[in-house]
């Protein structure tokens, strides 16, 4: 489990605590902020000013490799989505749409037959065949070849193979009605050319970039300097508006915002909160905040006494005042406090936002109530308090001001709460390890599955099948049921029942939903910024430069 976890790997359905410590990586290496993600500090070329033709994005961070197979950060993922594509793609609503398959059908959920798109070429002129995907498919499960995206592919498939010339069939082992995310960009199938690969020795890399068939070509990567990426005539939907799109990788956020201040910068990424109102200041500046669904929550491993306590791990539930981290100096009201691990947005394909926060709501949870906490803290084992240790990411300087927060509630009850910041690779390689008995839970969704975050989380089988090392065989059954329901719909009463039962216990404290923050120039116009839109196939299209 140890190796898997150094893999650095995304996120994944099945096996759980390797696939999904790796899936936090994804999310922590880019929507955190990446304060310490890459080695850039260069405040760019000063072009994002007068060139009307391309746009130039700061990102505070710096992939290794563009190539989501070998790296799968989510700063990949926003990189490689403008160049390669799946058999289906997210739409800025985060519903599923057509891509390099026109249509599809599954029987019963359980074998998906994709008839292809009709003249889809790569960027080097070469028709996308039936080949190339079941290749690309075939890639992305193999662990040597694609380290990056190989645990992102779920294991219950049991086939893949090309039927016609335009179509190619899946099969899996049962009903997976969500199967259809996999074989997005967003969620891991990233479509490149056979005889581009085969021939490829250090695919993502300066020398070798990427190949795929989306609107935008790369022409030029340097790790943490910059990638740079043009628009091509080869995509079956048109040459984009937006001519080339730089990211310019910048870690220190200071000289991120320096960049942008002095117009070298069109757009900067996940700002940190924090810093917004800085950002906010400048000249011509908007900056925007979205829901980015992601969860940031406390897990109580029952393994690691006092934890094992019902009424220790209610104490520290009714500790958490929520309402006051969202609204007050640490988020600044840039975020909502969560009453269960998914987020209302995380819904979107079944509910509306408030429809969704409605049912979310009635969810068992601990409201903040330090005199409910004294009572349960008295129940328990330890009631007189005990001492114990909460690590947080670097990356994630909200987290461990929450922590603090949390550590001074706690000191009403006699719990001193020790906060301690590591490296996020440290803290990712320990998450789940069985030696701490309270620890953050940072999670965020690529995809708008309901189930996607809880079945991980709610996979109660056990050490090792979910971050809490917990058993439930009740909420082990709901979960089972969301994995193989036959619809998106059918995975809603079993998430809801099962976190439910896992909250009444305890196990997981939900603290608050995020929101990403992001700016932009007076020289860009923004259309409908949201959670999803830098996960579809053309989203410099929402971008327009005058």
């Amino acid at each position: 489990m140890e190796s898997q976890r150094n893999k650095r790997i995304a996120r994944g359905m099945a096996g759980r605590l390797a696939l999904v410590m790796a899936l936090l990586l994804v999310f922590a290496l880019a929507l955190a902020g990446c304060g310490n993600g890459g080695s850039g500090g260069g405040t760019g070329t000063g072009t994002g000013g007068g060139d009307t033709r391309e746009l130039v994005i700061g990102i505070a961070g710096s992939p290794a490799s563009i190539d989501v197979n070998q790296e799968a950060g989510i700063l990949n993922y926003y990189i490689a989505a403008i160049a390669q594509e799946g058999l289906v793609s997210i739409s800025n609503d985060g519903e599923v749409i057509p891509a390099l398959a026109e249509s599809w059908t599954d029987d019963d959920a359980t074998v998906w037959t994709f008839k292809l798109r009709k003249g889809a070429k790569f960027q080097d002129g070469t028709d996308v065949t039936a080949d190339d995907i079941v290749f690309s498919i075939e890639q992305a499960q193999d662990p040597v070849k694609s380290p990056g995206t190989s645990i992102y592919f779920p294991k219950y498939v049991q086939s893949v193979e090309q039927t016609a010339d335009d179509e190619v069939r899946i099969t899996l082992d049962g009903p997976h009605a969500s199967f259809i995310w996999s074989v997005s960009n967003a969620g891991g199938l990233f479509v490149t050319s056979r005889a581009f690969a085969e021939s490829a020795k250090a695919i993502g890399s300066p020398q070798e970039l990427i190949l795929g068939s989306g609107p935008y070509k790369a022409v030029e990567f340097e790790p943490g300097s910059h990638a740079t990426f043009e628009a091509v005539d080869t995509w079956w939907n048109g040459k984009p508006a937006i001519e080339s799109v730089r990211f310019d990788f910048i870690a220190d956020e200071n000289t991120r915002l320096l960049a942008f201040t002095q117009g070298d910068l069109d757009f900067a990424l996940n700002i940190p909160v924090e810093q917004s109102e800085q950002w906010e200041k400048v000249e011509g500046a908007t900056v925007e905040y979205v829901a980015d669904r992601s969860y940031f929550g406390l897990t109580f491993d029952p393994g690691v006494e006092p934890f094992g306590d019902e009424h220790v791990r209610r104490a520290v539930a009714y500790a958490i005042d929520k309402e006051g981290i969202v609204s007050g100096s640490i988020l600044k009201g840039h975020g909502t406090a969560a009453t269960a691990i998914p987020a209302p947005e995380q819904f979107a394909s079944v509910f509306s936002a408030s429809e969704a926060a409605q049912k979310l709501a009635n969810v068992a949870h601990y409201d903040y109530s330090i005199e409910k906490a004294k009572e349960e803290l008295a129940l328990s084992s330890v009631p007189d308090g005990f001492e114990t240790t909460i690590y947080y990411p670097d990356s994630y300087q909200n987290a461990g001001k929450a922590s603090l927060a949390i550590a001074e509630s706690l000191k009403d009850l006699g719990i001193t709460l020790n906060v301690k910041e590591i490296p996020l690779d440290q803290w990712l390689g320990e998450v789940g390890d069985g030696n701490q008995g309270v620890a953050w839970m940072i999670y965020y969704p690529t995809t708008a599955e309901p189930g996607e975050i809880t079945n991980w989380l709610l996979d109660a089988q056990g050490a090792g099948y979910n971050p809490a090392n917990w058993t439930n065989k009740a909420v082990s059954a709901l979960t089972a049921r969301v994995m193989g329901a036959d619809s998106l719909e059918a995975q809603i009463d079993p998430i809801l029942e099962s976190n439910n039962i896992a909250q009444e216990l305890a196990i997981y404290a939900p603290v608050f939903w995020g929101q990403a923050a992001v700016a932009y120039s007076s020289r860009i116009q923004l259309d409908g910024y949201g959670s999803y839109t830098l996960l579809t196939t053309n989203w410099p299209d929402r971008f327009t430069k005058s």
